[in-house]
């Protein structure tokens, strides 16, 4: 009965997350939430308190409506003459230095952009970069909570773009020419909402992300650490504002961090995209090291 009680306390929080930063962080872990509902009403129907059993059942349900999406099958519908494009986003952590072997992996997931964050601190990313020997364009500005862009195709266009009036972050925009077709690709590294600064500063960071893709009208990919799980209130109010489509829905959960809990872990890493695109496949790569997993997302062009 304790554990009931205290599950509901941290489900209503999260779906309260709106009007307080500390409640906020509770959404992160809604679906670690469903999966205790399940297991407490086990127990409690194996108990004989079938009453308190549909209690948690009902938790269950209620905590489960956001990650429906997420759990479908959805694959998007071409032909084999379609165009295809992979992008990667990597927060492949500051303390972590094995160069080596993320650069290699990198260089095998033959995608056409990467998206790298904290690099800012060291020369990692040229250390990186050294072993990326299929993308010979990048763009590299060292900057507090910025992201490093590594491009297959040419860079047409970039900037590092202020994602807010006030402090924050600032995210690589780059233009890249795919084939003919211009293509931005705006890496970002939002803040941590650890405490009310930083979180009004990552709520602000998603608004700006938001109203910068609603203004855009080419194709757009927005790739990153967005720090927010898709089931925070922030996160789902940027999107639908944004225009875009989460890559991730339909393909599954993807934790990416922290590495070290594989499924346990939560989803603050994530590809949006703009309606010229349509997922095909969202996975995870190995750690290499980070406290983070590359997010690896094959998207299908579909613009008419």
């Amino acid at each position: 009965m304790a554990s009931l009680i205290a599950l509901w306390c941290a489900l209503l929080a999260a779906m309260l997350g709106r009007y307080a930063w500390p409640l906020d962080l509770f959404a992160n872990f809604r679906v670690q939430y469903t999966l205790l509902f399940l297991i407490v009403a086990i127990l409690l129907f194996a108990l004989r308190s079938p009453l308190l059993g549909v209690l948690a059942i009902a938790g269950a349900v209620l905590g489960a409506i956001p990650i429906v999406s997420y759990m479908g099958v959805q694959t998007a519908r071409a032909d084999a003459a379609s165009p295809k494009f992979r992008v990667v986003a990597y927060n492949t952590w500051f303390r972590n230095h094995d160069y080596a072997a993320m650069g290699r992996f990198l260089e095998q997931t033959q995608a056409d952009v990467i998206v790298l964050e904290e690099r800012d601190r060291d020369d990692g990313a040229l250390r990186i970069g050294a072993y990326l020997h299929s993308y010979p364009y990048s763009f590299n500005e060292r900057l507090p909570h910025g992201a490093i862009v590594f491009a297959r195709w040419p860079i047409v266009s970039a900037e590092s773009l202020a994602l807010t009036d006030g402090p924050g972050v600032r995210a690589a925009r780059v233009t890249i020419d795919w084939q003919g077709t211009p293509v931005t690709v705006l890496g970002v590294h939002l803040h941590w909402p650890l405490g009310p600064k930083s979180s009004r500063m990552r709520n602000a960071e998603l608004a700006g992300v938001a109203a910068f893709a609603a203004a855009h009208q080419e194709p757009l990919i927005v790739a990153g650490d967005f720090n927010a799980a898709p089931w925070s209130h922030h996160f789902r109010t940027a999107l639908q504002s944004s225009g875009l489509s989460d890559c991730g829905a339909g393909h599954g959960l993807a934790p990416s961090w922290p590495s070290q809990l594989g499924p346990l872990g939560i989803r603050i890493d994530h590809c949006w995209t703009s309606q010229h695109w349509r997922s095909s496949d969202v996975r995870l790569g190995p750690s290499h090291g980070s406290d983070h997993l590359p997010l690896i997302a094959d998207l299908v062009w579909s613009a008419r």
